[in-house]
């Protein structure tokens, strides 16, 4: 019995001690199909505007005005946008 307890004691210290420590797997961006997991991941951003999904990498800086398609909504003065009539884009009132 006295035995019995020393292998079983032996078995769990020898599968304790000769584990290594846990190596931490690279996140895959793109496998991430919730928005708030792949906002809570530092190297990933989501990209609900092109509906793209979760992609690796730093948020590319983005032109806020650029999205809207219409001069109606772009000269919305509550926006901070005026519609460029040369280029026919909307862009910041700054530019």
């Amino acid at each position: 019995m006295r035995s019995m307890i020393s292998v079983c004691l032996f078995a769990l210290l020898a599968m304790t001690f000769a584990a290594g420590p846990a190596v931490a797997e690279k996140v895959r961006c793109s496998a991430i199909r919730d928005s708030a997991m792949c906002l809570s991941e530092p190297t990933c951003w989501y990209d609900a505007a092109n509906n793209k999904g979760c992609l690796e990498g730093p948020r590319p800086d983005e032109n806020a005005c650029g999205v809207h398609g219409g001069e109606s909504i772009c000269n919305t003065s509550t926006l901070g946008c005026r519609w460029d009539p040369a280029d026919k884009k909307c862009v910041s009132k700054a530019n």
